[in-house]
């Protein structure tokens, strides 16, 4: 079967772009299974320019950073370098240029090729996807950038490629944000991609920084943390590193917040006197209103994607349940009934659907239920704990928490619960991720 069965649109104009920010290592194992997948190779990247040495390694560098987001998809099987017959180096990388039988021959459907060259610290990159059976180029591509920023290159790259084959682009340039413990016994908040390059610390405050999430625009972040003692919240601006602190006006603190799908107010947790309720703030942490005002824990709230319900969790049944609350009648429903105890609810980005973390006798799995209430599907096994469930931009994949190597570790798995893959392996506990935007 050829790509024109699976691409759905063809793409063969060049583009440009420039990135930045620096890159490190990255780890991943296999823990789920998906179906069907498309089989592609991934050619290591030709040196266009013959008179300098790829003292980068950035051949296979670049090669190795969309192998990794192509198989993380769970969409396609990609072909063992191991089997391929040309070398990259005495090869083209346009049609013509290179025999199609050296890649029909070792079964795959599928084929990225390219090139590179580089002048001081900048880089230029060709990258093209062709379609084997048919002998056709099916994407081109040309970015620019910093030879640092060359895994980006390759997050972009692929994000084209899913583009190309379910009409939705991929979310490989993206970050994760969580809290890690990796650097001691404190819990500080990091930022960094999937594939664990461009890591960056948000907090280096010695203390316990939790429930990091994002900004609409990708540009902030909110996060719970007790630096200045007080439990409260802070709104970080990543690119200009200005802060604001939430400081409620009457006695009390705030415990987690979430910003509104149009960046302007925030839903936060508030404590006081041993009482959870909901209040809704502005950007700058003064209170508009209070959202909720019942005796039980009200906690974990999270926005609808238009902006006009909120999912939470409150004990008001009896046990940890999750309720929805629409913001201009003030009512609230119950979402979940089974189960004795659900929490860290998220929207998906559709807004069809609500992911959550449940009880399953004493292990923690994950759940994802219709906005509209039913039946919920427990995505995860309780054979470990699986925790703190994020949605991608686009709907299509949910990154969470797991103890199930050990320490815990962030995971990624498709929707529907398949081919769940481990993301971290910092050395400490890497917890309460939150899914970023997608990048420029």
């Amino acid at each position: 079967m050829g790509l024109k069965v699976w691409l759905l649109v063809s793409f063969l104009a060049f583009g440009q772009s420039s990135f930045a920010l620096a890159a490190s290592a990255v780890t991943g194992e296999i823990v789920g299974q998906g179906g069907q997948k498309f089989p592609i190779a991934v050619s290591p990247l030709k040196n266009l320019a013959a008179n300098t040495a790829d003292s980068a390694r950035l051949s296979t560098g670049i090669a190795d950073a969309m192998v990794h987001d192509l198989e993380l998809s769970g969409w396609f099987r990609v072909i063992d370098r191991s089997a391929y017959i040309e070398s990259a180096q005495t090869s083209g990388i346009t049609l013509g240029a290179f025999d199609f039988k050296d890649w029909s021959t070792i079964g795959a459907e599928g084929l990225v090729k390219g090139g590179f060259s580089v002048q001081g610290e900048d880089i230029s990159v060709e990258l093209r996807l062709f379609d084997v059976y048919q002998n056709k180029e099916r994407i081109g591509k040309r970015y620019t950038g910093r030879v640092r920023d060359f895994r980006r290159i390759a997050h972009k790259f692929v994000d084209e490629i899913i583009n190309q084959f379910t009409g939705t682009p991929g979310v490989f340039n993206t970050r994760i944000a969580y809290v890690s413990n990796s650097g001691g016994r404190f819990k500080e908040i990091y930022v960094s991609h999937l594939d664990g390059s461009e890591k960056f610390q948000v907090t280096d405050n010695h203390t316990i920084n939790l429930s990091p999430s994002w900004s609409a625009d990708g540009r902030s972040i909110l996060y719970s943390s007790f630096k200045e003692r007080n439990q409260t919240l802070y709104l970080f601006e990543l690119f200009s590193g200005k802060e604001v602190k939430f400081s409620p006006r009457v006695a009390g603190k705030y415990l987690g917040g979430k910003l509104s799908p149009d960046g302007q107010s925030v839903v936060a947790t508030f404590e006081s006197g041993g009482n959870t309720n909901l209040h809704l703030l502005d950007r700058s942490g003064n209170l508009l209103r209070r959202l909720t005002e019942d005796p039980g824990i009200e906690v974990s709230p999270a926005w609808s994607p238009d902006g006009k319900q909120i999912v939470f969790v409150s004990d008001r049944s009896g046990s940890p349940q999750l309720y929805i609350l629409d913001l201009q009648g003030g009512k609230s429903r119950r979402l979940t009934y089974s189960g004795g105890y659900n929490t860290s609810p998220e929207w998906s980005p559709k807004g069809d659907r609500v992911v959550y973390t449940g009880r399953v006798g004493s292990r923690f799995a994950i759940f994802s239920i219709s906005a509209d209430g039913g039946e919920p599907r427990k995505l995860t096994s309780e054979s470990s704990d699986s925790e703190d469930p994020t949605w991608s931009p686009d709907g299509r994949f949910i990154a969470f928490s797991s103890n199930r190597a050990g320490r815990y570790h962030l995971y990624v798995m498709q929707a529907s619960g398949e081919n769940q893959r481990r993301l971290t392996g910092s050395g400490g506990d890497d917890t309460k991720p939150s899914w970023s935007p997608r990048l420029d």
